[in-house]
């Protein structure tokens, strides 16, 4: 891994001027303070950086000042700045060096030692994630009280007037009807080339109107949930540089299944994937993975909001439903198990199916990590699986089969995470629960109180 050596030797190599200093903050919003070079130096890694005053970010702080300590681990060019690198930094307590308790990456560091408390060594984690591409919207936001006013222009679209355009499903599209290959390698290859994250496959999404899906690699728990917000980083910057318009909100357009991120995870005794076992004849998965998927299943409804963490979540989830049940197959179902390659020993993973790429990924996978350790903890069984296509299935033959619905408004999924909670103790802290469940009931009052176009369309004339 790259130390501090490795930093100062690219600066100099690569002469460089500015350093991003980046952070998230509760809701996963990157943000930044730009650094001249010049003023970096040994003791910024160990003392932290003053960058001003960041309560216009995290609120006031009882603990003390805060400081961002860079994560060596992290830098990389930003190839479309002159002479900038970024490092992505832990938000601290100064004087002290303590972490400040609302970092979200400080959820997947507890996350990861909380598992290493149980005997593993390491989790990693893989993701797929999608986001749509637009050539132009606009929105109305100067006075919203004229009414909803939102135009999406993509030259991939329906509506759009290009002869190219002739199917419902987008997945998989090659040339020239993939219209946005290119813009999706160089995504890719930037990520790869800069900023050392290993993309393992790109292709258009399944929706039509200029979805992208982007694949990762498996990477420890904390790495990935920065990998994830760096991939979000460069889609957005390379498609504002090229004229248009990225979003990675989890249902933008009518008619399409939305953006999801899938999770694929993996937990390990030193080089020994101990979520496999090649006697299981069902998928080849120990006895300690069906424990971790029996968790996320007992704690799914209190997950859902972080994993779907705003009101157009739900709207994906009506559009493409997620059931709190289990299999090899079935992509509806909240937990896939992997099983298409046989006697896979490095490759055995658990797949996690329901959040959206709206989420703060450092916290979600958090979270997630978490319920499955208290289901490996309480040694909670799955049940069975379900392997047939619940899309065929109507309410009654769900119910038969043990397959229930996850919330379906902001407000079911708080009231879930309400009444279930106990397993986040030691992973989630008070401070930064109560920041983003505060921030959930805003966003919730906010769009009940707007009228959408849809209620002028159905109501205007009663």
């Amino acid at each position: 891994m790259p130390g501090t050596d490795d930093v100062f030797e690219y600066i100099t190599s690569n002469n460089i001027r500015w350093v991003d200093l980046q952070f998230f903050d509760v809701e996963g919003r990157l943000n930044k303070t730009t650094l001249n070079a010049r003023e970096l130096n040994t003791s910024s890694f160990s003392r932290g950086i003053y960058c001003g005053d960041l309560k216009e970010v995290f609120g006031w702080s009882e603990e003390g000042e805060l400081v961002l300590m860079p994560d060596a681990n992290t830098f990389g060019r930003v190839p479309w700045e002159p002479s900038t690198m970024r490092m992505i930094c832990d938000v601290m307590v100064s004087p002290g060096k303590e972490r400040f308790l609302k970092d979200p990456r400080y959820v997947t560091e507890r996350a990861s030692v909380n598992a290493g408390a149980m005997g593993f060594t390491d989790i990693t984690s893989s993701s797929e994630l999608d986001f749509y591409v637009f050539d132009n919207v606009t929105v109305d936001k100067m006075t919203p009280q004229r009414g909803p006013n939102c135009l999406i222009e993509s030259r991939e679209a329906p509506w759009s007037p290009s002869p190219l355009w002739n199917t419902k499903n987008g997945a998989y599209f090659s040339q020239p009807f993939d219209t946005l290959y290119s813009a999706r390698t160089q995504v890719s290859e930037v990520v790869e080339d800069n900023f050392r994250y290993i993309v393992t496959k790109h292709y258009h999404g399944r929706s039509t109107s200029g979805q992208q899906t982007i694949s990762v690699a498996p990477l420890p728990l904390g790495v990935c949930s920065d990998a994830i917000q760096t991939v979000k980083f460069a889609v957005k910057n390379l498609a504002f540089i090229a004229n248009s318009l990225a979003t990675f909100m989890p249902f933008p357009v009518l008619g399409e299944r939305g953006n999801q991120l899938l999770s694929g995870f993996t937990f390990w005794k030193k080089d020994e994937n101990v979520f496999y076992d090649s006697t299981d004849d069902y998928a080849q998965i120990s006895q300690t993975a069906r424990y971790f998927v029996g968790g996320l299943l007992d704690h799914a409804e209190a997950l859902t909001i972080f994993t779907c963490p705003n009101p157009n979540s739900y709207k994906r989830l009506a559009a493409d439903p997620r059931h709190i049940s289990w299999g090899k197959r079935n992509s509806s179902a909240l937990i896939r198990v992997e099983n298409e390659i046989r006697n896979d020993r490095k490759g055995k993973k658990v797949v996690f199916n329901l959040s959206d790429p709206s989420t703060n990924p450092h916290i979600a996978l958090g979270v997630v990590v978490a319920a499955g350790l208290d289901g490996i903890k309480n040694k909670t069984e799955p049940g069975d699986p379900i392997d047939s296509n619940m899309g065929d299935m109507d309410t009654d033959e769900l119910k038969k089969a043990g397959a229930s619905q996850v919330p379906s408004t902001i407000l079911e999924a708080i009231s879930a995470l309400e009444s279930d909670n106990k397993f986040l103790k030691g992973t989630l802290s008070s401070d930064i629960l109560e920041s983003y469940l505060e921030d959930k009931i805003e966003e919730h009052r906010e769009q009940s109180t707007r009228p959408t176009s849809y209620e002028f369309e159905k109501y205007f004339n009663l």
